[in-house]
């Protein structure tokens, strides 16, 4: 296991942080959550409360067209979330500070609620203070007018992503290594927080050029990406859908985590901001 026992239980604050999207093992969990709740249910009204993250239709054909449809099932896609619906299906791409509620009751929006869906089981509230995200409508299985979805690589924890594959995909890309992880043509689903994670338990600093690394370092890093996103997968498995809306990542090993100490070696923690994202690493453990 990667993350110490004592890692995971000595932070016991929320940091204050710059907002990070939604990775690939949020994304899981929230689509577990929704399914949970609403699969098998009719969609009894929609309401568009900010039409700023509706894409490729009026506020009003989004709300006319999922009204009477059925939730068949929930799944995440990379960093979208995608509801498969009757005949359409409602892709969410949260972006940085997109999040998702149910509640019992129905209430009255706020100035971040950006659309509301009630069913017979609650209503499922989409808000975003940043107004970044983006929701399509579809027709069932038709993702060609939704923006980055096509010319994707695989998820990063697909089990047909093999070593061999993983090498083969990552001779195509250039750059620093980080933004190769975070490059969704390369895999899918990773992110800022994650990407940082991985290279600290590869032990490669994030500002190497993909073509430096080596044979061992490439089989490293493979490895170290799937274990990290199982970890963490396994670690918000049972979390509430609600807490993934507080941005509380409190079993980070380095990430946002700059000045403070590196749970592999005691080291220093570094950061630095480039972008509004910030990048953290441990020059003791990662070379």
């Amino acid at each position: 296991m990667f993350i110490s026992k004592n890692a995971e239980t000595s932070i016991k604050h929320q940091l204050l942080v710059s907002p990070e999207m939604p990775e690939l093992p949020e994304l899981e969990v929230i689509a577990n959550r929704l399914a949970e709740r609403l699969t098998g249910c009719e969609i009894q009204n929609v309401e568009v409360h900010d039409h700023i993250v509706i894409h490729g239709k009026t506020a009003g054909e989004f709300e006319e067209g999922s009204i009477g449809e059925t939730f068949h099932s929930f799944r995440p896609d990379g960093k979208f979330i995608i509801m498969e619906m009757d005949e359409h299906d409602l892709v969410v791409n949260p972006m940085l500070t997109g999040r998702f509620r149910l509640l019992d009751k129905h209430r009255t929006p706020t100035k971040t609620d950006m659309f509301s869906i009630r069913t017979e089981k609650g209503t499922l509230w989409y808000y975003d203070r940043k107004r970044m995200g983006r929701a399509y409508l579809v027709l069932k299985g038709d993702y060609s007018d939704v923006a980055g979805f096509s010319g994707r690589g695989p998820s990063a924890l697909d089990p047909s992503l093999t070593l061999e594959i993983f090498k083969e995909r990552i001779r195509r890309h250039r750059g620093q290594i980080k933004n190769v992880l975070r490059n969704q043509r390369f895999v899918k689903g990773i992110g800022n927080a994650y990407a940082d994670e991985i290279l600290l338990y590869a032990g490669i600093l994030p500002f190497r050029r993909r073509s430096t690394l080596s044979d061992e370092e490439t089989v490293k890093l493979y490895k170290a990406m799937r274990t990290v996103l199982s970890r963490v997968l396994e670690i918000i498995s049972h979390r509430d859908l609600n807490e993934f809306g507080t941005e509380k990542r409190d079993f980070l090993m380095v990430h946002n985590r700059g000045g403070g100490m590196c749970p592999l070696c005691g080291g220093r923690v570094s950061e630095i901001t480039a972008n509004r994202f910030k990048t953290n690493y441990c020059q003791t453990c990662q070379k």
